[in-house]
């Protein structure tokens, strides 16, 4: 009798454990915001778009939304902030945006579709302000473009050494404010975002990337971008 009221005891414990775990495990779900990307396309006419996984150069799609008067509505929730690709059935255009859980609102102009203009999205109002400013710096290479062509036809290898030089002060300014806007912004998803990037550019300075990495917030070192660093710098 005694081990039967024993037994009961811990049955009853283990349902009630389970029970509380479920309860919480629902609580932490009610209590996670999820994303509502809203879409509205000007100049071309998909039936359907596809919201897509970035891996490498390669995209995998996650989920999709069919598209009524030029509208589409695509819901899902993010354990952390990363970039993903729309692409559209019928065009070989994609859209690339940070998916964060907000209501994110996003306009696509297929005669522009590398700016699109996106609303409700910290991350991307940040990675938007990043992008304009770097392409203020590289417009100065575009302005040296013409004499680069003109020396290059006059075979004068002592201008085109004097451009080249030129040319690499332009890419150090560049990647010198890559890397002053991700420690202004440590505490950001959109750091590690940027500073994987840096591990694409022809000037790779290893060492400044693992000390910039180092000095990201815990949170943030958590995020897919920050894991891949990791895996690709060995720094686990």
């Amino acid at each position: 009798m005694r081990f039967f009221f024993i037994f009961c005891i811990l049955t009853l414990s283990i349902f009630s454990c389970k029970k509380q775990t479920v309860q919480k495990k629902k609580l932490v779900l009610a209590q996670n915001k999820v994303f509502t990307l809203n879409g509205t396309l000007e100049n071309f006419y998909p039936k359907k778009v596809f919201l897509n996984k970035i891996i490498e150069n390669s995209i995998y799609v996650l989920d999709s939304s069919n598209v009524i008067d030029n509208k589409f509505t695509i819901k899902g929730f993010v354990e952390y902030p990363e970039r993903f690709a729309l692409s559209f059935n019928e065009y070989s255009a994609t859209v690339v945006l940070i998916i964060e859980n907000s209501d994110i609102n996003i306009k696509i102009d297929a005669h522009n579709l590398e700016e699109p203009l996106i609303k409700g999205s910290e991350l991307n109002s940040k990675l938007s302000e990043y992008k304009l400013n770097s392409k203020k710096i590289f417009k100065k290479i575009e302005y040296l473009f013409p004499q680069f062509q003109k020396y290059r036809l006059e075979n004068n290898a002592e201008k085109l050494e004097d451009l080249g030089i030129e040319m690499s002060k332009i890419e150090q300014e560049y990647i010198d404010y890559s890397f002053n806007f991700i420690e202004k912004n440590r505490d950001s998803y959109i750091a590690p975002m940027i500073l994987r990037d840096q591990l694409k550019n022809s000037k790779i300075d290893t060492l400044k990337i693992i000390n910039t990495f180092n000095q990201l917030s815990d949170k943030v070192k958590k995020s897919p971008d920050s894991q891949i660093i990791e895996l690709l710098l060995n720094l686990h």
